[in-house]
């Protein structure tokens, strides 16, 4: 869901609802939810592009990036990059993750000028990409210093491991009344039956956080699941959740992008609040990859390197993205995850070799629990 479009669903409905100023200044934001000043640690090395590759960069003086992730949140992250290399500009196509990889299908094999970088949350897609011979070999410099896990396959490592959330409407489920954990939530959904929101599993951040979710519970995770799934009402996308949060015909909703933490403050704060589940919280990786198909290769390796330094973390961050590199200050950043649910209830997605497989399997087992 496009950002801008979910902001612009929720400051709908609160007008519609008399809760916003809905013209004039905008009201100074509160954060509704488990944000934190915990200690990030001390940053890791961070590891520049060599002369050589900045100087071929400027001179072919721009780079293309096709990524799931709209104008809003590349905004802070664009504005950094100009800063650090003017002469290199950075062009942006917001376009959602099948897009991104049937778009680049069709200008390559057509000669067209195609992204130099992809950036996406679907898994699954990304590995196709990969396994089609699209990205480029190519293992950034910084890559030794940041977590084993943020590299998730060949030319491929995450930029973010952005969380999936709960939300729910606080002025008819009272904070002290909400599920602190899945299992939790399933023992309530009974009561509150077409009360509870999630996302379709078409989705890629519902299967990316079915995938964590399941593995790390296994059976018992299932079983939560098929208790949620006939008391519960599906979406396409989060737009239309968060909207329904907010006039009220859902009380809770789980696995939503954390993205739309940045989105409940100020008003929407009065009406919303988000958590992360203690029992296990989902993170799902959003890949960036260097494509074969690059006109500007060399400053694609600038704006990757750039996204995995101390530097664009930070200003990921301010977009809503969730850095993970140590060191980076982010009051969404994981340090705040792990203080809220404890370092064993992070699950850290990945891309285990055999995930198009595990697909089938558990999209059937879902479509099953919500009677689709």
């Amino acid at each position: 869901m496009n950002q801008f479009i979910l902001r612009s669903l929720v400051v709908g409905a609160l007008c519609s609802l008399g809760l916003a100023a809905c013209g004039g200044s905008p009201v100074a934001p509160t954060a509704a939810g488990p944000t934190s000043t915990v200690d990030t640690g001390v940053a890791s090395q961070v590891t520049p592009p060599d002369a050589a590759t900045i100087a071929a960069a400027e001179k072919e003086g721009a780079v293309l990036l096709y990524t799931n992730a709209d104008e809003q949140l590349m905004k802070p992250v664009a504005a950094a990059f100009k800063a650090k290399y003017a002469r290199i500009e950075l062009r942006t196509l917001p376009l959602n993750d099948a897009q991104i990889f049937q778009r680049y299908a069709t200008e390559k094999a057509t000669g067209a000028r195609t992204a130099d970088v992809v950036m996406t949350s679907n898994a699954v897609a990304m590995l196709d990409f990969v396994n089609k011979g699209n990205v480029a070999d190519y293992t950034d410099p910084n890559v030794p210093n940041l977590p084993k896990y943020a590299q998730l396959a060949p030319g491929v490592v995450a930029m973010s491991e952005d969380p999936v959330v709960a939300v729910f409407n606080t002025t008819l489920l009272p904070k002290d009344k909400q599920p602190k954990d899945m299992t939790s939530l399933a023992a309530l959904s009974g009561s509150i039956k077409g009360k509870v929101g999630t996302t379709d599993i078409g989705n890629a951040i519902q299967f990316g956080a079915m995938t964590g979710y399941i593995g790390k519970h296994g059976e018992s995770g299932w079983q939560n699941i098929e208790k949620i799934g006939p008391n519960a009402a599906v979406e396409s996308g989060a737009g239309n959740l968060m909207q329904k949060l907010v006039q009220g015909q859902y009380q809770a909703s789980y696995f939503v992008t954390g993205t739309v933490r940045a989105l409940i403050s100020g008003d929407a704060a009065k009406v919303l609040n988000y958590s992360y589940l203690t029992d296990g919280t989902p993170l799902i990786p959003r890949a960036v990859a260097v494509t074969k198909g690059a006109g500007s290769p060399n400053a694609a390796r600038v704006l990757v390197n750039f996204l995995l330094s101390v530097e664009g973390q930070e200003a990921a961050c301010k977009g809503g993205f969730t850095p993970y590199r140590p060191g980076v200050k982010c009051p969404f950043g994981l340090p705040a995850i792990r203080e809220a649910v404890g370092a064993d209830n992070m699950i850290l997605g990945g891309y285990p070799a055999d995930l198009a497989q595990q697909q089938s399997a558990i999209v059937s087992r879902w479509n099953k629990a919500f009677h689709r």
